[in-house]
């Protein structure tokens, strides 16, 4: 009799032990189709979706650990002309962009058309030029040898943002002269950890000169010299980019400008897919007729009160015509008003509403 109520209260306690697994497959299903559940159109029309709308490229230098009220400039400018920022500054800016529904890509997924934003999003990139060593200061090494990076400067404040807005996508392109960060004891391994943690690494000339200025065999050198640097270092895992010192030239038509793009240097050919302007407002969409990959503008990322295209115009002039996401990087989501300005040159599903 014992062994017949032990047999039936092993049968109970299955039965019970299945029925809450299958409970928990059914609540497991559930949460499967609410997360693969369609966007609609009204989805699109709540949060003003258009994939034809600008995309701001920020184009910073150095930034410097100090406070806003330690400078005699507007705002958070070192500099007369705002090219250097406070650490303060920077974090602040940092804020706004996050804060005013903006989320990081890379600059090169932007060039090639993959922005991967979330629903009602809009994308943002980030530009250091000059390898200051501001931009990532080693202060030494650690135990296991690797570096270790001051909080205060523009990569140790991104990662302290990496870490306290995980959605933030933080990343950052860096544009390097002969110099590379102005550590050359630690520059090998800069360069090594920033591609290892989600950063670029690209070509600003090996003497910061002015593509204006010189004959095209120096061209040649200029650009091909960091090129081969880089890829001794950092074997393709660079960007084939080039950020124009003082934005020179001014003109894709330049004679210099083909020797930016296709440059042979010590017998190796180099390749640039894109050459950044220093600009003063927000680029097309790379799903616009409007967009050329080839020459890109940026903006200043700088205070003047409001004037003369400074941060806070830029982003003023953005909330009537920046880059919305629908939240699905393989799809296209444009008004219908927007429709003649489409060129879909990645052959990407395309939905108008």
């Amino acid at each position: 009799m014992k062994k017949i109520i032990f047999l039936l209260l092993i049968i109970y306690l299955t039965g019970c032990s299945t029925l809450k697994q299958e409970e928990k497959d059914n609540i497991s299903e559930n949460e499967d189709v609410i997360q693969k559940k369609e966007i609609t159109i009204e989805d699109y029309k709540s949060n003003n979706v258009n994939e034809l709308g600008k995309v701001p490229i920020m184009m910073y230098h150095g930034i410097y650990n100090k406070k806003n009220s330690e400078t005699e400039y507007t705002g958070g400018n070192i500099d007369k002309d705002g090219y250097q920022r406070t650490s303060e500054s920077f974090k602040n800016d940092l804020e706004f962009y996050y804060n005013s529904g903006y989320r990081m890509i890379r600059l090169t997924d932007y060039i090639d058309g993959n922005i991967d934003v979330e629903l009602g999003k809009s994308p943002i990139i980030l530009t250091f030029d000059d390898g200051l060593e501001n931009n990532i200061k080693v202060t030494g090494l650690n135990n296991n040898g690797e570096i270790i990076i001051d909080p205060n400067s523009a990569i140790g404040i991104l990662e302290s943002f990496k870490e306290k807005y995980p959605d933030f996508n933080v990343t950052a392109t860096f544009f390097v002269n002969g110099t590379l960060f102005g550590q050359e004891e630690y520059n090998e391994k800069i360069l090594k950890w920033l591609v290892k943690h989600g950063y670029d690494v690209g070509n600003h000339t090996y003497n910061h000169v002015n593509f204006s200025d010189i004959d095209e065999q120096k061209t040649k050198v200029e650009v091909g010299s960091i090129y081969e640097i880089l890829d001794t270092i950092i074997p393709n895992k660079y960007v084939n980019i080039v950020a124009l010192p003082f934005g020179s030239p001014y003109s894709l038509e330049h004679s210099n400008m083909d020797y930016i793009f296709n440059t042979s240097y010590n017998n190796k050919n180099y390749i640039t897919k894109s050459a950044l302007r220093v600009g003063w407002e927000a680029e097309n969409s790379p799903f616009s007729n409007e967009f050329n990959p080839k020459f890109l503008k940026r903006i200043r990322a700088y205070d003047n009160d409001g004037k003369d295209f400074d941060i806070k115009m830029n982003f003023n002039l953005l909330e009537n015509n920046k880059y919305i996401s629908d939240g699905n990087k393989d799809v296209i989501v444009i008004p219908n008003s927007e429709q003649n300005l489409l060129y879909n040159k990645y052959n990407k599903k395309v939905i108008t509403y």
